[in-house]
């Protein structure tokens, strides 16, 4: 989801970060939507309009997520998405299903469950794979080994593994399992300068 701190894999040409807007800013970039019917209904005259609040970002700068909760990347027609994702469950320390399972080199295995889907607008591939993602521990140290170890790709069967490339208009579900030293922590996924997400485990 190599050295993480300083390695990150970068094979493939870098997305427009120009075009795809964070999923959570995606109104500011664009024109208002429509109003939905809570919008346009009457308020209360003793109390303001609600107005959206700003995504939530960390103090490493990425965008907050927890799980049950979508993101991916805008700048499709009329403000749409090109790419929606969503973490569906997280968990430490699971079972591996695979024949040649072993333990984890670096102390815990931590999977996500992700699933989602691309338009055909989307300008590139997005990438989940190798220096993609990166752990950081509860005290805030980020992991300088690998998470993409050989334990982490071994834990599951290629059917259950999420793809590590999702290219425009596919619709994909899988884990991403990686390997960590803690049971606590963040973990981050970068697929380019500038896009980053985090969630809690």
């Amino acid at each position: 989801m190599l050295t993480i701190m300083t390695n990150k894999a970068r094979t493939a040409a870098p997305l427009l970060i120009a075009v795809l807007l964070l999923a959570g800013c995606a109104e500011t970039a664009s024109p208002a939507p429509a109003p939905t019917v809570e919008e346009a209904g009457p308020t209360s005259s003793s109390s303001p309009t609600p107005t959206s609040a700003a995504p939530a970002t960390s103090e490493r700068g990425n965008l907050i997520k927890t799980v049950g909760e979508t993101f991916g990347l805008g700048g499709g027609t009329d403000g749409a998405s090109v790419a929606d994702f969503v973490v569906t469950a997280i968990d430490v320390d699971p079972v591996c299903a695979a024949e040649f399972a072993t333990a984890p080199e670096h102390g815990h295995f931590v999977r996500l469950a992700i699933e989602g889907e691309t338009t055909a607008e989307l300008p590139g591939d997005l990438y989940f794979a190798g220096g993609t993602w990166t752990a950081i521990a509860e005290n805030g140290t980020t992991f300088n080994g690998d998470p993409w170890s050989i334990a982490a790709i071994s834990c599951q069967n290629d059917a259950e593994r999420f793809p590590s490339i999702v290219g425009p208009g596919e619709r994909v579900a899988g884990a991403v399992i990686l390997d960590v030293p803690t049971a606590h922590g963040v973990m981050v996924w970068e697929p380019e300068p500038g896009l980053s997400w985090e969630w809690s485990f």
